[in-house]
């Protein structure tokens, strides 16, 4: 009778120990199931670069005219992306990614300046895009679009390729119809080679802290590398960031002998001659000078 009783205790013993087993191997599997769930969704989400919250999925269209100056494209980066990307965090950045000659080649006449090479375009960034990632882009863009130019013309133009930039953000600021920008370049080109003062209201702007509508004869004066009626050659870095038409332009340009040009139209149209005396008659003709 004890017997029975002690065998009938251990089978109710060894079912108690087998239901808690079944739990905790239900309860095992739940947390397997529940952690794989999440790590799911981190994965995924981590890839998307989402959060989950309107806020963070937002996207920024970034617009870059052709002539920008560096300033005005960080002003514009942070205007349209609601300063997620500050004025300054940008100029940081484009001074740290100026740095990186080893990978840029045409950076290395650059001496830590990216102006002339954040090309201008329209940008898409989102809210995960740094600083220094909107500046990679940009000049990863330059890169892109000028890897088909034949850089050697610079050479044969008597120029280094940095410089060709610099001719080039010149260009952009002065001409304004696009049949124009190969005849201004020959313009500076000639000029260069007889050693003559180029002369470019555009480099007198830049030097200004604001852009002017007219220059005054004291702007002239001003004391700066960057004012090319007092400074002989080319100003020591570009004055904006050109289009692909303006740098063809520096490495393609006319042949011409013209010397001078005037503003003659309201459209944009210039008049370019070699002589100097026609060239006052332009100024009295069409600028009242």
């Amino acid at each position: 009778m004890e017997e029975k009783q002690l065998s009938r205790k251990e089978r109710r013993k060894k079912r108690l120990r087998k239901r808690r087993l079944g739990a905790l191997v239900f309860f095992l599997c739940f947390l397997l199931v529940v952690g794989i769930a999440l790590g799911v969704i981190f994965t995924l989400q981590s890839r998307s670069g989402k959060s989950g919250s309107p806020e963070s999925a937002a996207s920024y269209k970034v617009v870059i005219p052709e002539g920008f100056t560096m300033k005005e494209i960080a002003e514009r980066v942070a205007e349209s992306t609601g300063s997620r990307i500050s004025e300054g965090e940008f100029m940081d950045a484009a001074k740290r990614v100026a740095q990186e000659t080893r990978k840029y080649w045409f950076l290395a006449d650059a001496k830590g300046n990216l102006e002339g090479f954040l090309f201008p375009k329209t940008y898409e960034f989102d809210s995960q895009t740094s600083a220094k990632e909107a500046v990679r882009i940009m000049v990863e863009q330059f890169a892109k679009e000028t890897s088909s130019l034949d850089w050697s013309r610079a050479n044969a133009n008597g120029i280094s390729p940095y410089e060709a930039v610099i001719i080039a953000s010149m260009v952009e600021k002065e001409a304004k119809l696009p049949e124009e920008r190969p005849v201004i370049a020959s313009v500076i080109l000639n000029r260069l080679k007889l050693g003559m003062k180029l002369q470019i209201d555009a480099t007198v702007q830049y030097a200004l802290e604001e852009r002017k509508s007219a220059l005054s004869r004291q702007d002239l004066e001003i004391d700066s590398p960057f004012n090319t009626y007092k400074v002989k050659g080319l100003p020591p870095a570009p004055i904006s960031n050109p289009g692909i038409d303006s740098i063809r332009a520096a490495l393609y340009p006319a042949e011409t002998d013209y010397l001078y040009y005037v503003l003659t139209s309201p459209d944009g149209k210039h008049s370019f001659t070699r002589d100097y005396q026609e060239f006052q008659r332009f100024k009295k003709q069409y600028l009242g000078d």
